[in-house]
């Protein structure tokens, strides 16, 4: 979203990687599920956009060609109870453990993100944070 801080940093970062040979960006449905939520919303974004039209992007983008879909498998929720009990986690960080366990079962080692912290504890992924657009 253009309206968004992070916007052109995220969109530098995603052609860097994509331009290098062999690398596809992982994208699991929790992500498109949570940008179809925040993309339509007014209190986040000047001129949001219509759920039909984020229903678009999120199909455009699951279909490209540099995309790898990454699929939740069957033993990613006893991966999620596991990582929550071992790291005493609460219900807010439900979602997060869950996309963070989808990573790992799909063999996915880097995770760029605007939050940080919210995956820190994982050590099994490499973070790297988005920074604020200088664009």
């Amino acid at each position: 979203m253009r309206g968004h801080p992070r916007h052109f940093s995220a969109r530098r970062l995603f052609q860097e990687e994509t331009e290098k040979q062999g690398n596809l960006l992982g994208l699991a449905p929790q992500i498109l599920q949570e940008f179809l939520h925040v993309a339509s919303d007014p209190r986040r974004f000047e001129s949001p956009l219509s759920v039909p039209e984020a229903i678009k992007v999120a199909r455009s983008l699951w279909r490209a060609r540099e995309v790898a879909r990454i699929i939740p498998a069957p033993d990613v929720l006893l991966r999620t109870l596991d990582l929550m009990a071992r790291f005493d986690l609460g219900r807010k960080r439900i979602l997060d453990t869950a996309f963070a366990a989808t990573l790992e079962t799909a063999g996915v080692r880097r995770l760029a993100t605007f939050n940080p912290g919210d995956f820190a504890i994982f050590s099994f992924l490499e973070i790297a944070e988005i920074p604020v657009s200088s664009a």
